[in-house]
């Protein structure tokens, strides 16, 4: 049963979202590509019922960002060309840039579409909670601040394992970090030496939404066969159930009433090193 105080909350933040978003130039930049090292082509394989963990997490955002633009920043590899064919049939914007340097392939996206801020979104994270990441945005602006993200364990969500949320950065901060380092590890995670560097920017973090700032054992970032597995294993569970992907409280009450499921996740936690 769909509980009306909840969609009403998504639908307040839908709303309020695009009243202070239209007027900064934000847009959703999401960040794909087929050559993963640790599991290639899971970007395209059959996820769930037939989907790929792209078309999933694209027709999740087509119904939950309204008006806000959303564009796939995938590369310039021939390999990728599966990923376009899949934005084409859904009718998602696609910028394609250099395949290892993603800070340049984010400012290219965010510079083709006249972007002023962007929401950052990994695409391997099939459970993403767009709702409470359009949140950052708001904070942003409030606080005039480059960067806001998220924290679990007192860390930047991005740097553990969650997978639930993206982050908030301008276009300005990501031009100045491309103008101040060219050092691999920077060009490739796009905003780490944002917030490796607060004597140069601006920060604004938030404890993590639905009661998650101490959850550290938690994974649902899909890098390996076993994730892979253990979220089919997840969906088959969460969606008959009506909950659908982005019912966050109803995922992790299903996760936490199942040992092996914890199990699984605590392996993967300590066998991919963040």
């Amino acid at each position: 049963m769909i509980c009306l105080k909840d969609v009403n909350v998504v639908i307040f933040v839908l709303l309020e979202s695009q009243l202070f978003m239209d007027n900064n130039q934000t847009g959703i930049i999401i960040q794909a590509r087929t050559g993963s090292v640790r599991l290639p082509g899971k970007m395209i394989m059959p996820f769930w019922k037939s989907k790929s963990l792209l078309e999933l997490l694209l027709l999740n955002f087509i119904e939950d960002a309204g008006n806000l633009p959303v564009v796939v920043a995938t590369t310039n590899s021939d390999k990728d060309n599966e990923l376009v064919a899949i934005c084409n049939r859904l009718e998602v914007p696609v910028y394609r840039g250099d395949e290892e340097d993603v800070l340049s392939r984010f400012i290219g996206a965010a510079e083709s579409y006249d972007f002023k801020t962007v929401i950052r979104v990994c695409a391997d994270n099939p459970f993403f909670d767009l709702p409470s990441s359009l949140m950052l945005v708001k904070k942003l602006n409030e606080s005039n601040a480059d960067y806001s993200g998220f924290l679990i364990g007192g860390k930047p969500s991005i740097k553990t394992h969650i997978g639930l949320w993206g982050e908030a950065v301008t276009v300005n901060a990501l031009k100045k970090a491309a103008i101040l380092t060219q050092e691999k590890i920077y060009r490739e995670h796009v905003t780490n030496f944002i917030y490796s560097n607060p004597e140069n920017f601006s920060l604004v973090f938030s404890d993590a939404p639905h009661g998650l700032s101490d959850r550290t054992d938690l994974r649902f970032t899909l890098d390996t066969a076993s994730d892979f597995e253990l979220y089919v294993r997840i969906l088959d569970l969460l969606l008959p159930s009506g909950s659908g992907t982005r019912n966050i409280p109803k995922l992790i009450e299903l996760v936490d009433n199942n040992a092996e499921f914890m199990v699984t996740m605590r392996e993967q936690i300590v066998a991919n090193n963040k």
